[in-house]
C-alpha cells in the first residue's frame, strides 16, 4: 500500500526510555549496560492532537537507550502510546546503532535534519539515563490510488 506523505516536524522529546540488528561497525556492548536502538513506528492520530487533522497517522523513526531490543521496542511504543498515538505497527527492523558513531549515522542518513537531531555528547549521556527522542514525523493524508 502507497501512501501521500507530508512530513511533519514536531519536537525532539526526551522521556525516561530504551532501543536491536548491528548497523555502523557496533562495537559489542556489555548486555548488563544499555545498548542504543533505533526503529520506526506506525502510529495512527489517536487522541494526540499535535497532528494536523488532515493527518490520518504517520511514520515516526524512534530512537531509544535499553537493555535490549524488546525492552526498546515496549518503551518506544508506551512513549507515543502515552502522548495519545495510536500504535499501529513496527515498520522494518530494529537496528542497534553504535553511539560513537552517532554523527556519521545522521550525516549519511539524515543530513537535511541533520539540526532536529541531538550531537554525539548528548546520545553518549543518555546512555546513562535511557532517554529516547524522535526522528521527523512522516504523515500521511490518505492511501494512495493505484491507477
Amino acid at each position: 500500500m502507497k501512501y501521500h506523505l507530508t512530513l511533519i516536524f514536531l519536537s525532539m522529546a526526551w522521556s525516561a526510555l530504551v532501543f536491536g540488528d548491528s548497523i555502523f561497525g557496533l562495537n559489542k556492548m556489555n548486555s548488563e549496560t544499555s545498548n542504543f536502538y533505533q526503529l520506526t513506528l506506525h502510529i495512527g492520530r489517536g487522541t494526540n492532537t499535535e497532528i494536523p487533522k488532515e493527518l490520518l497517522g504517520a511514520y515516526v523513526p524512534v530512537f531509544v537507550v535499553a537493555k535490549n531490543h524488546e525492552l526498546a521496542a515496549q518503551k518506544a511504543v508506551s512513549s507515543l502510546v502515552q502522548q495519545g498515538y495510536e500504535f499501529i505497527d513496527i515498520e522494518g527492523k530494529i537496528v542497534q546503532l553504535d553511539p560513537l558513531k552517532w554523527d556519521s549515522y545522521v550525516s549519511e542518513g539524515w543530513p537535511e535534519f541533520k539540526g532536529h537531531f541531538p550531537v554525539k555528547s548528548e546520545v553518549i549521556a543518555g546512555l546513562k539515563t535511557e532517554k529516547i527522542f524522535y526522528g521527523p514525523f512522516a504523515g500521511y493524508d490518505k492511501p494512495a490510488t493505484n491507477k
